[in-house]
């Protein structure tokens, strides 16, 4: 790690030596002013650009400098001539100095302190605004009511105003010091630039579904990783969390499902293909777009089904002062649990009525016992005696500028996210280091980028469900230590104590260390012609040390043992080569053309290897075999390598006419490793066609109410491989311990089978959309539609146990999946309220086609799941609930399970086909897990120097599946308590409720209720999120400067304050499946609990 952050900054120093450190030393005397050029050019990198006739105008030149600036060189060649210059990247163009300017030639080298103020078209001040004397790197910004104030050496020197939004606007001072700018806003939010395949795109040219989010959309929450921060930002972008634990996975789908294998998108780093998104420091991300169609997406071919992430990290600007940036988030992570236990003496007397109804005993609990529990009162609930509030803090320090031809950014940061878990220090911390660099030597351009993210990850080394669940399950009446300080065991957990385990159980220690790093050289040979050739990757390290350690109960007991130990490793390698070529020309002022050709190579590399030792348990096998291993020598060793490359061709030719009509073609011819000769290539072509209403003639008159009216659609080819290696070929493989032998564990051999026929999976997507803006860009919407059929779709088939191996992926499946998306935003800057709302929404909805296999019912928990041909991919299904028995006369009358006598307050169900008996003859198909109508909504004002910003995150329409303890009270006798929310249960008082009458588990009740699998299990999913709220007040730029700096800002955050559902005792937006919607395990109590931040924020800019 010291080496790398030795080369980030040698690197750096480098390039800002090339910036700003190009000194120059002099001694001439009565030469002419071409010889001084000669000489400056020796000992720079600039190049002259002159008239030689203008020339011998000129005086002699006597100069004598040392170690000068070339700006301070230039001053004294020019002073006193008929003659100026403009340094323009590496070049400086010589002129005539016009004849006002000559007359000022005694007053143009006294500086000047120059101070004004910037307003916009109605004459509100504009903070923000970039301040710039041209040809220099000296620069400013206006404050918060749009005043600057800036030391110009050159009186006769030019000011450059930028802001986004609005067109440049350079004023030469000539002399002046007092200053009063009004910008214009440009067409141009429509000629924003867009981040597209292999390259960038005017908005107005945008004829894909492409949409782009800002760094300000995520700056500023406090985010553990990019996905989080991207949750609610764009519609159809669906972030979903299956854990707040530190460092736990969080699942990025992009417009729904489509294939019935992992559903998440292509990511795309810096142009480099592959990579963890959520490596990434936030705070170093300038955009993140999504290419959604195929139209935007085709030119990543094979890989593009799911959709595309491409993310692209800040850099430097030109002609920039070194401008440190300082962002500081730190707070506290309080475990919020939504759902609660009875008292201990409730729970005793719920749990005799439980055994009573059920018939199967005598009382749990005495009456002795219960007035015991009352006089006592409760003990603290396991659940919260393990649990904390957590500390978590976010910084991150960066540089960025840059001179006429250099642009430098180096920033480093470092996340802290304590565990909620009590017990010695657990959680994660992260460091990152980036640089990111780019110089322009005549027609060469250079950019390289350099990261480095190392992640610690110190666990417990028990499972979180299992230490979750074990300490919900337990009534309040047991306590987990004595006065003593022991950990004590009960007759409900047996010979385990959650706390002790955390305190005294052992580690699980992760560290991962990622190095990802490229350089791109680009050769402009004209003005329409441009090369480029890429060469990046990433190389990353995993390692995992187990650590298991024992644990003495009172008054017996133990768990763990000293001798458990696993060590494991992983390597991982990405390197990616890219040559491009890209034609870009206007013919005849009115027809645009734009053609990117392009070659790649990219290569992944793994190799892994897993060490265990293990001396706790003496026996394999089963007790007739009666083998003994040794526990001296119990241990094993696996390893395993993997290999894959893909070699491709991809181009995108683009043409407009008049700005007013668009054709696009992209295309990518790839082939992979994955397949055997035959079927290792495929073509994923794609066409978009636009056509923009507003540059019709008749729409002139209307320019300062409607600004763009844009029609698109799009319809191409992407693919999908998301397959193992070889699996064309037959592969073997070892793996141990198999079984014990002469006191020994051996190792064994297995194998994969072949198929050879395997192919791409190629969803064909068809899109249409429009982009409208109004009241110069105060107002846009933007409206997308997509139908996407993905056929041959890769399955994995399933085999019963004894089968001894598995099958390969077949193709065997085709999905539709569509859908729409719409995004509204409305931004108006008055004269003291400031303020921008926005709202996103989106929908999909898929079904199965076509399944070639065996359409089953897999179970998950009580439930099952349907993949069968006409309905959504993995639907539940189960029995429908048709309210309960009320009485003896409807139980005698209704249709019951065979073998089951049901009793009153039992649950009645429907008899779909009317024969008088409840079997698998009766299911229903309920609804799909994936959540359906995501959005997200913002609103951000500001008045004077304060700010709020407001965000809002939800789902409109999912059904959750609950796992059994949140459902049945006393879980099949392994959960001795209950839960609020389950009081509303059936009596005769009360005949309308949400759940059952109370029975144990193995009585005939219980199974009809809880076993039978039914939407009792099935709940909304739908709620509303306030996700995250910011307060903050930005000093004004006078007092910042006299403390030294350029901008202050400090703000409070808030993250999940509040949440509004129609369940109330669980998380709505926890998932209980992966991107594969492959269940495991429904929304549970076993879950980590959901984090509720409070933090303060610290901006500040030098």
């Amino acid at each position: 790690m010291k080496l790398t952050v030795f080369l980030m900054m040698a690197a750096f120093l480098q390039v800002s030596a090339t910036g700003y450190a190009q000194k120059i030393s002099l001694t001439e005397r009565n030469v002419t002013i071409e010889q001084v050029f000669k000489e400056i050019k020796k000992q720079s990198q600039y190049d002259f650009f002159y008239d030689l006739e203008m020339l011998q105008e000129t005086k002699p030149v006597n100069i004598s400098v040392k170690n000068a600036s070339i700006e301070n060189v230039l001053e004294k060649c020019f002073e006193g001539q008929p003659i100026t210059y403009v340094i323009e990247q590496n070049t400086i163009v010589v002129k005539r100095k016009p004849k006002n300017a000559q007359s000022l030639t005694s007053a143009a080298l006294i500086p000047v302190n120059v101070s004004g103020r910037v307003v916009d078209e109605k004459g509100v001040g504009l903070p923000g605004v970039s301040v710039r004397v041209k040809g220099t790197s000296a620069a400013t910004s206006t404050d918060i009511e749009g005043r600057f104030r800036i030391n110009v050496q050159d009186a006769n020197a030019s000011l450059v105003f930028t802001f986004i939004g609005y067109g440049t606007k350079e004023i030469p001072l000539r002399g002046q010091s007092s200053l009063s700018v009004q910008m214009q806003p440009e067409q141009k939010a429509l000629e924003e630039v867009v981040v597209v395949g292999y390259g960038t795109q005017r908005r107005s040219s945008v004829v894909g579904a492409v949409d782009q989010v800002t760094s300000a959309a995520i700056e500023g929450r406090p985010s553990v990783n990019t996905t989080q921060a991207l949750q609610g930002v764009s519609p159809n972008l669906v972030v979903q969390q299956r854990n707040s634990e530190p460092g736990a996975g969080m699942n990025l789908n992009v417009r729904g499902i489509s294939t019935m294998g992992n559903n998440s998108p292509l990511v795309v780093i810096d142009g480099i293909v592959g990579g963890d998104i959520n490596l990434l420091n936030p705070q170093d991300i300038e955009t993140v777009s999504v290419l959604k169609d195929a139209g935007s997406a085709a030119i990543y071919g094979s890989r593009a089904s799911n959709g595309v992430v491409l993310v692209t990290t800040k850099k430097g600007k030109k002609n920039m002062k070194p401008t440190v940036t300082y962002n500081g988030l730190a707070g506290v992570n309080d475990p919020k649990m939504f759902f609660k236990p009875v008292s201990a003496y409730e729970n005793a007397i719920l749990r005799n009525e439980s055994r009573a109804n059920s018939g199967l005993g005598s009382v749990v609990y005495t009456p002795e016992q219960i007035r015991s529990f009352k006089e006592q009162g409760d003990n603290e609930w396991f659940v919260d005696a393990i649990t904390q509030s957590a500390w978590q803090q976010n910084h991150n320090l960066s540089v960025t500028g840059g001179s006429e031809t250099s642009t430098y950014m180096v920033s480093v940061g470092y996340t802290d996210q304590a565990s909620n878990f009590v017990g010695p220090s657990k959680g994660l911390r992260r460091y990152n280091y980036r640089m990111n660099l780019t110089h322009e030597y005549g027609r060469f351009k250079f950019t390289s980028v350099l990261a480095y993210t190392k992640s610690d990850i110190r666990d417990h080394a028990s499972s979180t469900g299992t230490l979750m669940v074990d300490a919900a399950r337990v009534p309040l009446n047991y306590r987990l230590k004595d006065d003593e300080g022991r950990y004590l065991t009960n007759d409900v957990l047996q010979e385990f104590n959650p706390l002790g385990v955390l305190e005294k159980g052992g580690f699980r220690k992760y560290d991962n260390d990622n190095i990802f790093g490229s350089l791109t050289a680009e050769l402009k040979l004209t003005s329409f012609l441009k090369l480029k050739g890429v060469f990046g990757g990433s190389q990353y390290s995993n390692s995992q040390f187990e650590r298991v350690m024992k644990v003495n109960y009172f008054p017996a007991g133990v768990s763990g043992a000293d001798y458990n130990v696993n060590d494991e490793s992983r390597k991982l390698r990405d390197l990616n080569t890219q040559f491009l070529a890209q034609f870009t020309k206007t013919f005849n002022k009115s027809h645009d053309v734009d053609v990117l050709v392009g070659v790649s190579n990219e290569n992944h590399e793994e190799r892994g290897i897993k060490l265990q030792r293990r001396n706790t348990d003496p026996e394999l096998g089963t007790p007739v075999t009666e083998t003994i291993i040794n526990e001296a020598e119990t241990k094993n060793s696996n390893q395993g390598s993997g290999q894959n490359s893909l070699n491709s061709l991809f181009g995108r030719a683009s043409y407009s006419f008049d700005n007013k009509y668009y054709a696009e073609f992209n295309f990518r011819y790839d082939g992979s490793s994955k397949f055997r000769k035959g079927y290792r290539w495929g073509f994923f072509p794609a066409g978009s066609v636009g056509y923009r209403l507003t540059e019709e003639n008749f729409m002139q008159n209307y320019r300062d109410k409607v600004g763009d009216l844009k029609l698109r659609a799009s319809y191409g080819i992407v693919g999908n491989q998301n397959v193992g290696n070889f699996q064309y070929q037959t592969t073997f493989f070892t793996f141990g311990p198999a079984y014990g032998f002469n006191n020994e564990e051996v190792s064994a051999t297995g194998f994969n089978f072949a198929n050879p026929d395997l192919r791409w999976e190629r969803a064909a997507t068809f899109n249409i959309g429009a982009d409208f803006s109004f009241f110069k860009n105060a107002l846009t919407y933007s409206f997308d539609y997509f139908n996407k059929i993905t056929k041959d779709i890769l399955v994995k088939p399933q085999v019963p146990g004894v089968f001894g191996t598995t099958l390969p992926d077949f193709n065997a499946g085709k999905v539709r999946n569509q859908g729409w998306e719409m995004a509204l935003s409305y931004r108006h800057a008055g004269r003291v309220l400031r303020h921008t709302v926005s709202l996103n929404v989106g929908d999909t909805k898929n079904k199965v086609l076509y399944f070639e296999g065996t359409e089953n019912l897999p179970r998950v928990d009580e439930l099952r799941y349907l993949q069968m041909t006409g309905f959504p991919y993995r639907s539940y299904v189960g029995y429908k609930r048709d309210g309960y028995f009320q009485n003896i006369d409807e139980v005698s009358a209704g249709a019951k399970p065979s073998g089951l006598l049901v009793q009153p307050g039992d649950n009645r169900y429907v008899d779909a086909n009317g024969d008088g008996v409840i079997d698998d003859d009766d299911l229903f198909v309920f609804g799909n897990p994936f959540p359906r109508l995501t959005f997200g909504t913002s609103y951000n004002v500001g008045f004077k120097g304060f700010d709020l910003n407001v965000f809002f995150q939800g789902v409109g329409k999912r059904t959750m599946m609950l796992r059994g303890e949140l459902v049945e009270p006393f879980h099949v006798n392994y959960g001795r308590t209950m839960y609020e929310h389950q009081l509303d249960y059936w009596t005769p008082q009360n005949p309308d409720a949400r759940y059952p009458r109370l029975a144990d588990d193995g009585s005939a009740s219980n199974t009809n209720n809880f076993k039978r699998g039914s939407d009792l299990y099935l709940y909304s999913g739908a709620y509303l999120r306030l996700k995250n709220v910011q307060v903050g007040y930005t000093l004004p730029q006078a007092v910042s400067k006299k403390l030294g700096m350029q901008k202050l800002r400090a703000y409070l955050s808030g993250q999940n304050l509040f949440t509004w559902s129609a369940v109330k005792f669980v998380d709505p937006e926890l998932t209980e499946f992966d991107s594969s919607l492959k269940n495991s395990g429904g929304n549970s109590g076993r879950a980590y609990p959901t984090l509720v931040y409070y933090g303060f924020g610290l901006d500040v800019t030098f």
